[in-house]
């Protein structure tokens, strides 16, 4: 944590000044979600997370928000920063964390729900959400980080994970694959080196084999 609160709430605060900015004149980015492990935290508390990830639904609005071609006032000045143009955007901050724009759709049927985040009204990813992302984008080279959320997820509201993942057979069952062909001991180390919360720690010791059960329940 900085002297101006937590990496996580910078870097937010950050994306939304940027969108604030394209937006200053006429609305351009009109629709945009708060996603990722970060947004997940601030919903369910399971593990630390520090970068901010924004998904949009138009390709289109990666260039508006890109510092090569305009000229952004920063409260930090970014690192780094590159995209492909299409899928992506990132930014990144120094000793901080990363700001990624996305470009994505929504992939259950109620993706989002109104929060306030650091004084703005956010619409903040749904956990069931935020994993079929994970599975849909991720599935077939799925990381230990990844699979630890799953099992969090699970905690948080198993019913509701598992109903939003029938409408994604496929992905699940690449997913599912996937995690197969780890070793179940590469995964437990890797998630035991992960910030995670007192109460979710219980978890950790079995998020590998819960992440397949839950999985092949779908």
């Amino acid at each position: 944590m900085s002297a101006g609160g937590p990496d996580w709430a910078r870097l937010f605060r950050i994306a939304c000044s940027l969108i604030r900015q394209v937006n200053s004149q006429q609305v351009i980015v009109d629709s945009w979600s708060f996603g990722g492990g970060t947004a997940m935290m601030l919903q369910i508390g399971h593990r630390e997370s520090h970068d901010v990830d924004i998904f949009l639904p138009d390709a289109q609005f990666l260039s508006f928000l890109d510092p090569k071609l305009h000229d952004f006032e920063f409260e930090i000045m970014p690192s780094d920063y590159g995209g492909d143009g299409a899928g992506f955007l990132k930014l990144a901050f120094e000793e901080i964390g990363e700001i990624d724009f996305i470009v994505a759709h929504a992939l259950t049927d109620t993706p989002t729900t109104k929060r306030m985040i650091e004084g703005e009204s956010v619409d903040v990813e749904t956990i069931a959400e935020l994993i079929a992302k994970k599975i849909h984008y991720r599935g077939a080279s799925i990381k230990p980080r990844d699979i630890f959320d799953i099992a969090a997820a699970a905690q948080h509201d198993r019913d509701a994970l598992v109903g939003a993942l029938r409408g994604h057979k496929d992905d699940v069952a690449k997913t599912l694959s996937a995690i197969e062909r780890l070793n179940p001991d590469f995964v437990n180390a890797t998630i035991a080196e992960l910030m995670i919360k007192d109460r979710f720690k219980p978890i950790a010791q079995t998020a590998f084999e819960d992440a397949k059960a839950i999985l092949k329940s779908v």
